[in-house]
Order: C-alpha cells, then structure tokens, then sequence
C-alpha cells in the first residue's frame, strides 16, 4: 500500500462529500503510516485549500452572472458587448455563463470587470441625463 495512492483515494473522497468513509479512510491512513502524519496533514491541507479556492472562484461567477440577470432584463448585453468590449454577444455571454472555450473555461479578467462596471455605469449615465421633451 503507497501513502500517494491512498491520499489520492482520500482526496476523492474529500471531493465527493462522504464524511463518513473520509473520516474512517484517513484514521486508516494515519494508523497505517504512522511516521508520515505531517505528510498526510500537509497533503489533505493542500486539498482543501484547493477546495477553497475553487468554492470562491465559483461562488464570484455566480454573483456576476446573477447581477446581470436583473441587467439583462433592463439593456441589452448585445450592445454592451458590441459597444464596450467590441466582441460578439456570444462572447460576452460565454464569460458570463462560463463556457468552455478551445477547452478552457471562460471567465472575466479583472480589466474585463472593470470594463463591465464602466460600460454599466456609461449606460446608466446616458439614461439617467435623458428627457423627452415634446
């Protein structure tokens, strides 16, 4: 039995939310490799800040995407896309859904927020400063 391939089994089951068979697997572990516990630590250490890491990243793109639904419903993405980041509509909505792209997830550059926020603001300027006169 190899310390790796049992961390690897335990990340699994870290990953896939069964509390219980992770508690019994790693008290296996640790019974099993006595003289390698900082390792086993450091190891499940670095799998949950990973985890971490990931929760935030997801938890960041679902709050812009919900943002820009109550946006969506007022101005058009296509405009915003066209006019301010001078892509496509498809473009813009594959950043905002996450889409895979040539294999790689889209996501927002922080550039791309902030010229998401100007082009909102922009809009709500111009909106804002019109009056229909008759």
């Amino acid at each position: 039995m190899k310390l790796q391939s049992e961390l690897e089994k335990l990340k699994e089951l870290y990953i896939g939310n069964d509390s219980g068979t992770f508690e019994r697997q790693y008290l296996s572990i640790c019974e099993n490799f006595p003289t390698d516990k900082e390792q086993i630590d450091n190891y499940m250490s670095a799998v949950i800040n990973q985890s971490i890491k990931e929760t935030d990243t997801f938890i960041n793109e679902t709050k812009v995407k919900i943002q820009l639904l109550n946006v969506a419903k007022i101005v058009s993405l296509s405009y915003i896309a066209k006019e301010y980041f001078h892509k496509t509509r498809a473009w813009l909505y594959q950043k905002i859904n996450g889409n895979k792209t040539n294999g790689r997830e889209t996501r927002f550059t922080p550039e791309e927020i902030d010229t998401l926020n100007f082009a909102l603001q922009d809009i709500s300027k111009k909106i804002g400063s019109t009056v229909i006169s008759l």
